[in-house]
């Protein structure tokens, strides 16, 4: 057994044994020899000035005293050895100047110790990454890490535990620490000693590279990035202004620094993303964007210009009491004859949907209103369900008219942010389908919803609420599952009561003709195809909300008898009362809907919502009297069989208003409403 003295005889005076009076330290043989290969391999790195490599150069391989075999087995036994059971520490099989002192395990002893003082790094670690780094597949590439795996598991750990657990001060302390038992256990590997070097090292330092600071002027909105040249006053220029806002951006610190005075940071994983484009990828929200900006905006400008005044908005309120809006859409009530003040999305979508094109008629001038039922056109088509890219292409033809009119009518203030995105929701429809996929509507009723929740004032909410809205959602599921399990329709009334909305998936009782989607919707659209009453209907009808089972009344009936001798051009069908004359008759025993539900769009039984049902369109009746809606009889025509109309034939819902000419003639006017069809 070698005994201490023996063990450290050789005097070293590599750059870091040399840092004391004597100018060399005495260390064992064995890293006396690996200190020479460190400076031979410090002079390769700088003659090729590959100083990030040093961890994965070879050199050639000289012969490694070992000491006695007491030692290693000691070595052996030791259960802090850095070195991993059952794997080398070593990259290949060849001898490295990394690790060339573990590689051969059997012929080496790691178990002698040294007063060896490892090299600052921390200047060499600190290089910035430049755009094609942030913008590669591999944003977290670490080409400074060394190739041996064991190495690498240290770097990381230490920089997580730095990072998680110690200040940057204790990172300093636990670097040296981690060296120095790298060091004992004679590792050529050796972290850099300031934590910006590790973190660079280990790509830690990467994940913050994207963060950037800006300031801002909160009047004009205008951003600059710090890190140019910030102007100690804003100059940007205002849409319609003569001179830039000339704003302060800066101010003086108590240490008579210039600091920004508003600023903000930014920073986003996305922007690593080549192939993303933030710009197209961003989602114009359809309800802000059409209902809650430009409409009120106009509505402002109109009453600042005196085009609507307090009279005009008592008579609009007056007219507007006699329209009668259907389901889905928000009456306004008194809204209007306040002044259309403090209205949210919804309502303002019923303005600009189904009250302003009645009652700014005879309002606004004509040029002005004419551009006000543009916008109208474009709403009505881009908020459907099922939209067509030819039906995307005209809305946009609308709102470039709009925008453009605007400019043209009003002066250049009237023009906002705002009014551009119209511009582009042609591009959102594109990219990510109909509005009904991703605009706010759900949001700001899911809002109200949580809002009327009640609670018990506790901590816990969070988890309260998710367990009631699972157990809500699985209600449904659970229900549905019944019901094609068991085919128990009887049952479904009673389970309905039970669930907060149900929607049945299957036709469970019912079995009809299979269903063509493309052949309903040219039912409604085409009055040359010829329509019975039976054809398939769409899945969203089932199961039928249905009455009990009563009769018709004489005079419905015999409309009814004349529309099946036309539609199946048989005159062979007779009187109920006619049965036995005939083997074809009509039955007047008829079961009453209280709803259907076609493609999403659901339409009322008389006497279901108060006194009426829903008032559909099932032809479109042309006319040059008013924009946008149709002028027709202030009465409904007399009853006969034309009257009855089968429910592929509806066209779409739409409302109805009261209206007196200038010659004081009563019309009704008919305002087409979009049709929903979820497809």
């Amino acid at each position: 057994m070698s005994t201490i003295p023996e063990l450290y005889n050789e005097k070293c005076h590599c750059a870091g044994c040399s840092q004391n009076d004597p100018g060399y330290s005495f260390v064992a043989r064995r890293t006396a020899q690996h200190h020479n290969k460190r400076a031979r391999l410090n002079a390769i790195r700088c003659e090729r000035d590959m100083s990030t490599q040093r961890n994965m150069m070879d050199v050639d391989d000289e012969p490694i005293l070992t000491h006695q075999p007491g030692a290693l087995e000691e070595l052996y036994t030791q259960t802090n050895s850095p070195v991993w059971e059952g794997a080398s520490m070593s990259d290949t099989e060849d001898v490295s100047v990394t690790n060339d002192a573990i590689s051969n395990g059997n012929n080496n002893d790691s178990g002698s110790n040294s007063n060896e003082i490892s090299e600052d790094e921390s200047e060499d670690n600190v290089i910035e990454l430049d755009n094609n780094e942030l913008n590669s597949e591999d944003p977290f590439a670490t080409p400074n890490m060394p190739q041996n795996p064991v190495h690498r598991f240290i770097a990381t750990f230490v920089v997580m535990f730095a990072s998680h657990y110690v200040v940057d001060k204790g990172a300093v302390v636990l670097i040296e620490f981690i060296n120095k038992l790298l060091t004992i256990y004679e590792q050529d590997f050796q972290l850099p000693l300031s934590l910006p070097g590790l973190q660079h090292m280990t790509g830690f330092s990467a994940m913050t590279k994207g963060i950037k600071i800006f300031v801002v002027h909160q009047d004009c909105h205008k951003v600059y990035e710090q890190s140019a040249s910030v102007p100690s006053h804003c100059d940007f220029v205002k849409l319609g202004a003569c001179s830039s806002c000339n704003c302060q951006l800066m101010k003086t610190s108590a240490l008579g620094a210039l600091v920004a005075k508003h600023s903000y940071l930014y920073q986003s994983v996305l922007h690593r993303l080549g192939y993303l484009d933030l710009v197209r990828g961003t989602i114009i929200d359809p309800m802000h964007n059409l209902f809650l900006g430009t409409p009120k905006r106009l509505m402002d400008r109109w009453i600042k210009d005196e085009d609507i005044q307090d009279g005009d908005f008592a008579a609009m309120q007056k007219t507007a009491e006699t329209i009668i809006v259907p389901g889905g859409y928000t009456s306004l009530n008194s809204k209007i004859g306040k002044q259309l003040s403090y209205m949210k999305a919804d309502v303002w979508k019923s303005w600009v949907l189904v009250y302003s094109p009645v009652l700014l008629k005879d309002v606004l001038a004509k040029d002005r209103f004419k551009n006000r039922i543009n916008f109208v056109d474009a709403c009505c088509l881009l908020i459907k369900p099922t939209i067509t890219f030819d039906e995307v292409n005209t809305a946009h033809q609308f709102l470039q008219t709009f925008c453009t009119r605007c400019d043209e009518l009003y002066n250049a203030k009237i023009l906002t942010c705002n009014m551009h995105l119209h511009l582009h929701l042609r591009d959102t429809i594109r990219d990510f389908g109909p509005v009904y996929g991703y605009w706010l509507f759900g949001f700001e009723r899911f809002n109200r919803l949580l809002k009327n929740l009640k609670t018990n004032r506790k901590i816990g909410f969070e988890e309260t609420f998710m367990k009631k809205f699972i157990k809500d959602v699985h209600k449904d599921d659970l229900v549905n599952s019944f019901l094609q399990s068991t085919r128990q329709t009887s049952a479904f009334p009673l389970l309905t009561k039970l669930t907060s909305s149900f929607t049945p998936t299957t036709i469970p009782s019912i079995r009809q003709r299979t269903f063509h989607i493309q052949s309903f919707v040219e039912a409604s659209e085409d009055p040359n195809v010829l329509v019975k009453g039976n054809e398939p209907l769409p899945p969203s009808a089932f199961p039928l909300s249905l009455k009990s089972a009563t009769t018709m009344s004489d005079i419905h009936y015999v409309h009814l008898l004349q529309y099946y001798k036309a539609v199946y051009n048989n005159e062979q069908l007779v009187h109920f009362q006619q049965a036995s004359e005939s083997p074809y008759f009509v039955d007047n025993t008829i079961t009453l809907l209280k709803y259907i539900n076609i493609l999403g769009q659901v339409y009322k039984g008389k006497g279901e919502s108060g006194s009426r049902g829903s008032l559909v369109q099932a032809k479109f009746i042309r006319s040059t009297e008013y924009e946008h809606i149709e002028t027709c009889f202030p009465t409904f025509s007399s009853d006969d069989f034309q009257c009855v109309l089968p429910v592929h034939r509806i066209m779409l819902e739409v409302a109805t208003a009261e209206h007196t000419t200038h010659r004081k003639v009563k019309k009704m006017l008919v305002i087409p409403l979009p049709k929903k069809q979820y497809i």
